[in-house]
């Protein structure tokens, strides 16, 4: 009796008949694609490189260019004329600076990019020569909102504020300078030396830096400046309400109930000692709190208080006033007036109206 061979794991065996009647063993080999395949991978991401500029300088390396194209990421590295630039920074997926190497040649040179081992080239796309005058200086960069008072380098979620660059070349005419924004996120609006952006919303970080290139034609000049991000209505709201609680929470010592009080300002001490006043007289029972009106105004008042910010709350708590142990119901509006300080909020000083004609000590 004939055995046939086993059949190949994973590959159906055809087991055909010929004219003798003899079974000859033959195998397919046959693609199958089932749900359990891999997923195809995306797109790879084509790396190019459009242009650089400037795209001359000295052969003693030192020159800043930009380089612009596609598919650039963290980790990319750059070659001009076969040697590796130095200081290079991936600034967006559109673009790269670094500074040139020293070249023992004279003449033109290829730009290479590596990214993840894609490479892309611009073939003669920088020359060594000798490059006459100077590179322009940018003298500073001022981030400024629109509203009355508002500090500098300040911006709320969404708000649009004024970018202004003042730069100085002593030989290249101010129009023919080209300027390059570029920020975090948010959306720049205009182009030259000012130009106006709206910041972004919902970002992670409290920061964001905005960077500046400016050319001449021949060589480059770069700038940053950093800006604090805020969502205002909230981070006050927030401070506001920790006071509250806080403050109904006879188990918080006085120092922390007021830790959010900046120490510029005089109701601190008012504060500290109200609330230690209060720890001394009362236990709280319960106590319930509004919604907060907030309003933003740098350098306006609040109530009799100059101020940057104002939250008015409605408030009640009940307590028992421990020399009688009576229970006493304190009902009132709640005043705090909040500064800007040192990049963040702060609550200044609070007062409460109808609150403390019923003997209750809460804020001055």
């Amino acid at each position: 009796m004939e055995h046939a061979p086993p059949a190949t794991e994973g590959v159906p065996d055809l087991r055909l008949r010929h004219a003798l009647g003899r079974i000859a063993p033959a195998a397919l080999a046959v693609l199958v694609t089932t749900c359990s395949s891999p997923i195809n991978p995306g797109p790879v991401v084509e790396v190019t490189i459009a242009s650089v500029t400037p795209s001359t300088g000295s052969p003693t390396g030192g020159t800043e260019v930009t380089i612009r194209g596609s598919g650039f990421a963290v980790g990319a590295a750059i070659t001009i004329g076969g040697l590796a630039a130095v200081d290079v920074n991936v600034r967006g997926s559109d673009l790269i600076t670094a500074k040139t190497p020293a070249s023992p040649v004279s003449g033109a040179v290829d730009i290479v990019a590596t990214v993840n081992g894609r490479t892309a080239t611009l073939a003669g796309g920088f020359r060594y020569e000798v490059v006459s005058g100077s590179a322009p200086t940018i003298k500073s960069i001022v981030a400024q909102g629109t509203r009355p008072r508002q500090p500098p380098l300040f911006a709320d979620y969404g708000e649009t504020i004024r970018l202004t660059a003042v730069v100085e070349d002593v030989d290249t005419p101010a129009a023919q300078l080209q300027y390059d924004w570029h920020a975090c996120g948010g959306t720049v609006t205009g182009s030259g030396a000012q130009v106006d952006w709206k910041a972004p919303t919902g970002v992670s970080s409290p920061t964001c830096t905005i960077e500046l290139i400016v050319d001449d034609g021949s060589r480059i000049a770069t700038g940053s400046v950093v800006v604090r991000l805020h969502n205002s209505l909230e981070e006050i709201g927030t401070l506001v309400h920790n006071f509250l609680n806080d403050f109904a929470d006879s188990t918080v010592p006085a120092d922390i109930a007021v830790r959010n009080f900046s120490n510029s300002c005089p109701g601190k001490a008012d504060e500290l000692k109200d609330v230690e006043r209060n720890r001394r007289d009362y236990i709280h029972i319960s106590h319930t709190y509004g919604g907060s009106t907030i309003t933003v105004a740098f350098g306006g008042m609040c109530k009799t208080k100059t101020a940057d910010a104002c939250a008015i709350t409605p408030v009640e708590w009940r307590s028992t006033y421990i020399p009688t142990g009576q229970l006493e119901v304190a009902t009132g509006i709640s005043t705090i007036s909040v500064v800007y300080r040192d990049s963040r909020w702060w609550l200044c000083d609070s007062s409460a109206d109808g609150a403390s004609t019923l003997g209750f000590w809460f804020m001055r």
